[in-house]
């Protein structure tokens, strides 16, 4: 299950499902993300086997940290030749919702000569159904990493030509330039970096609360942040986070039926304990409002927190922990990353991996940071520069995300839920939601 933090929001903050209604239909039905059965019962392919070049899906390959996977190039999928002039467009992209900045688009406008058309989704299982199904054309689209292996089995993605993306090696940290869930990169580049956190208000809570615990995630239990703390409305995040406080020793993914419940568990002993609220704005909108004191928080969405405080505050009051980092009692926390493919039927595929390419510029980069907030794996751009020049205040240096960081003993990759998981998982997220 992967659900991305921005999800479900539009630029006036009304949102456009809602969320607790849509996860509680799901438990029902046992219903989540697309699973790749369905992708490739969809593409007339099976789960975990090849059906060969008749058109159909192929072979689930997935990749871990541990166990790097090379994904199949299939004969009726092949990487476009080398050498081809690019469309004349549109070029049409199929992103998140405000994550990508609209001044970077016309950018590429300017520089190239070419439109660029934007659509937006809320969540992975609606732009997966529309890729199936072909509802709407698309040339680039921005899947979680997790997924990739889906994407591949399912032939929605095409193979990339690295002629036409010189960036990727020449700027990329090499570890993504050449992932674990896509070795050699061929169906992906990677678009932003990010990990999972606490964000807080030291004039709302004492930072002591944060190492009184076994581990720094104990806080939201701790019975003095009671009215003022929040999770994300996020079902990979709170439960892989509640499992990190658990002291679960294997990864989320491998957690035992029994661990899964016990997170559920945990998570429901927050309602009373201190009316725990989700919610998918809270670090970066709610946190500067003094609505929330303390709230589980990606680096991306605490780095844009200044810029939500409302006038006459003080935003150095807000402060980030990386679990993994903390002094007196490290845990594990998660980190991630985004990626950019182009879509197998994509009508502009040259254009595509010319925007891909230019995606991975550095100082395109850097203009499309200063506005998202989620930071690009670049090797010219360190923790000093983006401090230095204006672009994360010192205060919040601790949610830049450095290579190191995804080779941290306590460091979490998410990876593909196993379908009965799955299942597992959303019975526990729904008795949290429903408050037991």
């Amino acid at each position: 299950m992967a659900f991305h933090p921005r999800e479900g929001w539009i630029g006036n903050g009304r949102r456009v499902v809602n969320r607790r209604e849509f996860l509680r239909r799901a438990a029902a039905a046992g219903i989540g993300f697309p699973t790749a059965a369905a992708i490739l019962a969809a593409c007339g392919g099976e789960e975990g086997g090849s059906v060969g070049d008749d058109g159909g899906g192929g072979e689930l390959v997935v990749g871990r940290p541990e166990s790097p996977a090379t994904q199949p190039i299939y004969d009726d999928n092949p990487p476009i030749e080398s050498g081809l002039d690019a469309e004349p467009g549109p070029l049409r992209i199929y992103n998140w919702a405000d994550y990508l900045w609209v001044r970077v688009l016309n950018d590429f406008t300017d520089e190239f000569g070419v439109e660029v058309e934007l659509t937006t989704f809320y969540n992975e299982e609606e732009a997966l159904r529309k890729l199936r199904t072909g509802e709407i054309p698309v040339d680039v689209y921005f899947p979680t990493s997790e997924n990739i292996s889906k994407l591949v089995a399912g032939k929605l993605v095409q193979p990339l030509n690295h002629d036409y993306i010189p960036n990727l090696q020449a700027n990329v940290w090499p570890f993504l330039a050449d992932p674990f869930y896509d070795k050699g990169s061929q169906y992906t580049v990677p678009y932003t970096v990010y990990k999972t956190g606490i964000g807080y208000r030291t004039d709302m809570v004492d930072e002591g609360l944060l190492s009184e615990g076994p581990t720094p995630w104990d806080v939201f239990w701790n019975p003095a942040v009671e009215n003022i703390a929040g999770l994300y409305d996020d079902i990979s995040e709170a439960i892989q986070s509640t499992m990190f406080r658990n002291g679960v020793e294997v990864h989320p993914a491998d957690a035992s039926p029994e661990e899964i419940a016990a997170a559920g568990d945990a998570l429901v002993e927050l309602a009373d304990l201190v009316n725990i609220r989700y919610t998918i704005d809270g670090p970066y909108a709610k946190l500067p409002e003094g609505t929330f004191g303390v709230h589980q928080a990606l680096s991306g969405d605490i780095v844009a927190t200044p810029y939500y405080f409302p006038k006459g505050d003080d935003p150095s009051v807000a402060r980030y922990l990386w679990p993994p980092n903390a002094t007196a009692n490290p845990a594990k926390g998660l980190i991630a990353n985004d990626t950019m493919v182009v879509a197998k039927d994509a009508e502009h595929p040259v254009l595509a991996h010319m925007f891909l390419n230019y995606m991975l510029d550095e100082a395109v980069t850097l203009k499309n940071f200063s506005w998202v907030g989620y930071q690009q794996p670049q090797n010219g751009v360190t923790p000093d520069n983006l401090v230095a020049d204006d672009y994360v205040p010192e205060w919040l240096e601790s949610a830049i995300v450095r290579p190191e960081d995804f080779e941290h003993e306590l460091g979490v990759i998410p990876v593909p839920l196993e379908p009965d998981k799955e299942a597992l998982w959303l019975d526990a997220w729904a008795r949290a939601q429903a408050g037991g």
